[in-house]
């Protein structure tokens, strides 16, 4: 039987958030299966609790929660400094979910969920946090930009083999 301890490298940190218990152990069951570092909570005042206490890369919300909804979750979330990406998982129809800021949710998962869809999901949001986190514009240096004493810069298309 494997444990959480045989992944050695986790895909990153998830925060599971729906209100049916069943539901959230799953989701939880299945993103630890596919390499991630989960939490859950039972609703939007627990999540925003445990969002104060520690960083997440992936939020996995669902819409229809009591107390805060996943709605309101979602607003509040994107108003924090470091936020997660979020996902969201839902029964509500088309136009239910039109009312949520696509600029805010990266994927809409519906429910019932097929499993391959959540992963595939989870791992796309990940996939995307790594490429924002690795991609950078390099700025000229001050010594680069004063012009005096700079090296040549090589030429690309004239490359000698390694000695």
């Amino acid at each position: 039987m494997h444990t959480l301890n045989d992944v050695t490298e986790k895909k990153g940190r998830l925060l599971v958030v729906d209100d049916d218990r069943t539901i959230r152990k799953l989701l939880e069951r299945i993103a630890r299966r596919a390499g991630f570092d989960v939490d859950g909570a039972k609703d939007g005042v627990e999540a925003l609790e445990m969002l104060d206490r520690a960083d997440y890369d992936v939020a996995l919300i669902d819409l229809m929660m009591p107390r805060v909804s996943g709605y309101e979750l979602v607003q509040r979330i994107s108003v924090r400094e470091r936020r997660p990406i979020i996902i969201v998982a839902t029964a509500l129809t088309n136009g239910d979910i039109a009312s949520v800021d696509d600029t805010l949710v990266r994927h809409v998962i519906r429910k019932p969920f097929d499993v391959n869809a959540v992963v595939a999901a989870l791992n796309e949001a990940v996939a995307d946090l790594h490429a924002k986190a690795t991609f950078q514009v390099a700025e000229p240096t001050p010594e680069s930009a004063a012009g005096e004493g700079e090296a040549e810069t090589p030429d690309p298309l004239n490359v000698r083999p390694p000695s």
